[in-house]
């Protein structure tokens, strides 16, 4: 399908966030959160967990003598399942706790007060809820979606000023992550026996990064096999820092066309690929779809940052990653934020109109 033929993503907000839903509807959804899936689509028991490493931070550094050994673990995961979870990363308990915490104040706030943050119908930006398809079905979720990174575009009319402690432990929160995503792009272009500055470089350029946080809130739901909390998905960013559900899973990964779950590690952050890292490595990395399942009874919260090239930076696979063996796979694109909406609301994926 050729990107000119898919009609830009018009969401329409829901009457009602799924958070008010799932108190009074009981069995009786409304028809725009149901979905009809295979039989064996909706048997979660029988998924398995999935196996990939551990990776340790603190191992991948200059003066770890099996930084070796974890680059090439690193690298063998991020080719085959395209993510991770990161341990020893320098991100306290304690600040895990206040932004799980700062969230939970968020989605806590009578609606009335949320919905002065909604998002507007033309951007991801602010306080609503994600559609599923082009018949506009919705998913069963809640979010707040804030842009943290570059400091001076941040859009405070999105961010809750009833919370006192938001904005400074969003903010904190955020500069720990860009900590981390530097150490983590550098280590994945020694990984790849690039130059450690390659992929800071093809994501930060001039400009510098891009980032938003996303506030996911997923409420159980009585009939939760025939709910979507996040459709199966890739990211469009180049990566994505995400911090779990310290008690509630949910995230579930593809591998070979099976799905895995994702096991709860305390203390860790989840780390996946996303298109744009995948199309800069020239395949050999793999974004990584995955999705979100919901809870019976209990309620689950994440929180993403999604981390992307400069809107308007051109970005194509690296040069040394090009030759004979592995010719260029994908064209190069400037925004590609732009084409991952368009093909949001249908079932194909935006980076396969990218490949040669």
């Amino acid at each position: 399908m050729a990107a000119s033929s898919v009609s830009p993503m018009k969401p329409e907000l829901p009457p009602k966030p799924t958070q008010e839903l799932s108190k009074i509807t009981g069995d009786q959804l409304p028809d725009r959160y149901i979905h009809q899936f295979p039989e064996t689509a909706a048997d979660h028991s029988a998924i398995k967990y999935m196996d990939n490493p551990i990776i340790d931070l603190n191992l991948l550094s200059a003066v770890s003598t099996h930084q070796p050994e974890e680059l090439q673990k690193l690298r063998s995961s991020l080719s085959s399942w395209g993510c991770f979870q990161l341990r020893n990363h320098g991100l306290t308990s304690s600040l895990l706790h206040q932004i799980r915490q700062v969230e939970k104040e968020f989605f806590g706030l009578p609606l009335e007060v949320k919905q002065k943050h909604s998002r507007t119908l033309h951007w991801v930006e602010g306080y609503g809820n994600d559609t599923v398809s082009e018949d506009q079905k919705y998913c069963w979720n809640d979010r707040l979606v804030l842009k943290v990174y570059p400091v001076d575009q941040r859009n405070f009319k999105f961010w809750p000023e009833d919370l006192p402690k938001f904005r400074e432990t969003l903010d904190e929160y955020t500069k720990e992550v860009r900590r981390v995503l530097e150490m983590i792009l550098k280590a994945i272009s020694k990984s790849l026996n690039l130059d450690e500055n390659s992929f800071v470089r093809e994501c930060e350029g001039d400009e510098g990064i891009y980032m938003l946080a996303r506030f996911n809130l997923y409420p159980p739901c009585s009939t939760p096999d025939h709910v979507v909390g996040l459709k199966p998905h890739s990211d469009a960013s180049a990566v994505t820092i995400l911090l779990q559900d310290n008690e509630v899973e949910g995230l579930q990964v593809q591998k070979d066309n099976q799905w895995f779950k994702v096991p709860i590690v305390p203390d860790t952050l989840f780390i996946n690929v996303g298109d744009q890292l995948e199309i800069m490595s020239n395949g050999i990395l793999k974004s990584a779809v995955h999705k979100v399942v919901i809870d019976k009874e209990r309620e689950r919260t994440s929180v993403a940052i999604a981390c992307f090239p400069y809107i308007e930076k051109e970005i194509g696979p690296i040069s040394e990653l090009i030759d004979k063996e592995r010719p260029q796979l994908y064209k190069k694109v400037k925004n590609y934020i732009s084409l991952y909406l368009q093909y949001s609301p249908t079932a194909e994926r935006a980076i396969t109109a990218m490949k040669l």
